[in-house]
């Protein structure tokens, strides 16, 4: 199940690599993935519902974490220490020749920001809760993630034109960001598994299984 949501959640950036790798354009990557991981995803909830419950708290605590990172990131992109490519994945989603910073921003707090904070929560919660500290798992999946957006950037033929230059001033603020958003992740999902202690037991995991 953990795996199950955390492809789930991984769909929109999977797609916005394909896109950036220069695969297929994200018109057609984000709904030959986004659509049936979402489709997957809402049959999973319905048919296991206290694992739906899970998935839509970490989709929750994805979508608060990503805003506290924009709420850093966006300053930042007003004094012009970094640009806002946000607009551009509007564009490349609509396959228009304008920048489209509302569906763009949709993509990145729904998609984004929502799919990989579900995935983080769910597999943490599932696998890792009684193994590792909340807030330091977090933390370095945020700095994994950005380890991926680097990767990506740096092999994808023309990722730096698209998204930003890697220059040190922008390694530092991306690092800073993805700190940021590992962290808020961290924080909610450990004040949350706080208010109910008690973990996903044995009993629930024979029941999924039959």
């Amino acid at each position: 199940m953990s795996a199950a949501y955390f492809a789930i959640g991984f769909a929109p950036i999977a797609a916005l690599a394909i896109s950036l790798m220069g695969f297929l354009p994200l018109s057609v990557s984000a709904p030959a993935l986004v659509g049936p991981a979402a489709a997957l995803g809402l049959v999973l909830g319905l048919r296991f519902p206290r694992y739906g419950v899970l998935a839509l708290k970490g989709f929750a605590i994805g979508v608060a974490a990503v805003t506290v990172y924009d709420a850093v990131r966006l300053p930042l992109i007003l004094l012009g220490l970094w640009g806002d490519f946000i607009p551009n994945i509007g564009k490349w989603l609509l396959d228009s020749p304008q920048p489209n910073a509302l569906v763009g921003y949709i993509y990145r707090y729904v998609g984004d920001g929502g799919g990989m904070g579900m995935a983080f929560v769910v597999a943490f919660t599932l696998l890792l809760r009684r193994r590792l500290r909340c807030l330091g798992a977090a933390v370095a999946y945020g700095v994994a993630i950005w380890g991926c957006l680097l990767l990506t950037l740096l092999l994808s033929p023309h990722g730096q034109e698209l998204m930003f230059r890697l220059t040190p001033t922008t390694l530092a603020l991306s690092l800073l960001g993805h700190l940021v958003y590992g962290a808020t992740i961290g924080v909610l999902l450990a004040l949350s598994l706080r208010r109910s202690p008690r973990p996903f037991g044995q009993s629930h995991a024979s029941r999924l299984e039959l």
